[in-house]
């Protein structure tokens, strides 16, 4: 799957609204979303580069198999359990870049660390990088990010992997693309939130196969009611071919003062693939950024 250049570079920064909780009572359903869709401007504007360091793991698995021979109702040939056929753990870089004025966000992931064994020194040098100002930081970081798909486990390309990209979609320059219904309040931990789902109905998709078709979106977003903060997300994204879902919990982060991803839940299934492909990213030491001439917003918790 790839990414048109509309997702990858369509985040699109807006005056600045302030961050955090609102004090305004629980309204009705078009102005509890209007209040995510803000925080959504407002979170574009609490940093210019920010950086974690991710664990993912990844695995292949086979579901249960009955039988002992190979044929079309036993795709397994005979293959028992529901192990994990490989699995490989990655320790990485990864660092969410803003483009410049309009120009959205752009991830980059660093691997440093295979299966416990160092690959290359902790040098920082994602974040050296893009400080620099350098011209062509961007190609350099796009070689590194280039140069850590090569441990990715399974046939399935992954751009969908981004863990702020469902936050996205309700941002005003893309959320027309979106039919939004109203799920209702439901317990999110200790929190009493609002769920929200999402699908794609604008032509043609945010996201492409490789073989260029449509692969229309759809999830949920669930958030505070009062100050907009989204707190999770899902994703999905199938057709008769291929099935992909991103799930995304956030936290709020106490050094950095907002809230960041903390946990990505990945799946992934080709029609005529026997094996599924599950992955697991955390994030940790956070760190933001902003360039010189940026304010930053005032961070609150819901």
């Amino acid at each position: 799957m790839r990414h048109l250049p509309t997702v990858v570079l369509g985040v699109l920064l807006a005056a600045g609204v302030p961050f955090g909780v609102s004090a305004q009572p629980v309204d009705g359903f078009a102005t509890v979303v209007s209040r995510a869709m803000r925080y959504v401007l407002s979170y574009e504007q609490a940093f210019s580069l920010l950086v974690s360091e991710e664990y993912y793991v990844q695995q292949i698995r086979r579901p249960p198999s009955p039988g002992t021979n190979l044929s079309r109702t036993n795709p397994g040939g005979g293959m028992q359990g529901n192990g994990a056929v490989s699995q490989i753990d990655l320790r990485s870089d990864y660092m969410l870049v803003q483009l410049g004025d309009g120009g959205g966000w752009l991830p980059f992931r660093d691997v440093f660390e295979v299966k416990g064994s160092k690959v290359r020194d902790r040098e920082d040098r994602l974040v050296k990088l893009f400080l620099s100002g350098k011209e062509d930081r961007f190609d350099i970081g796009a070689t590194l990010m280039q140069e850590s798909t090569r441990y990715n486990l399974g046939p399935i390309t992954r751009t969908i992997n981004i863990p702020t990209l469902a936050l996205m979609f309700l941002h005003p320059r893309v959320n027309e693309r979106f039919v939004f219904s109203d799920d209702g309040e439901e317990m999110l931990g200790p929190r009493l939130v609002r769920r929200v789902s999402y699908k794609e109905v604008a032509k043609p998709t945010l996201i492409k196969t490789t073989k260029g078709r449509d692969l229309p979106l759809s999830g949920h977003v669930w958030f505070d009611q009062s100050s907009g903060v989204v707190m999770k997300t899902d994703m999905l994204a199938m057709d008769p071919i291929v099935y992909a879902s991103v799930t995304v919990s956030y936290r709020l982060d106490d050094v950095a003062k907002i809230w960041v991803p903390e946990k990505m839940e990945e799946y992934y299934k080709a029609q005529h693939a026997v094996d599924e492909i599950l992955a697991t990213a955390t994030y940790s030491n956070v760190r933001t950024f902003q360039k010189p001439e940026a304010s930053s917003p005032k961070p609150q918790s819901p």
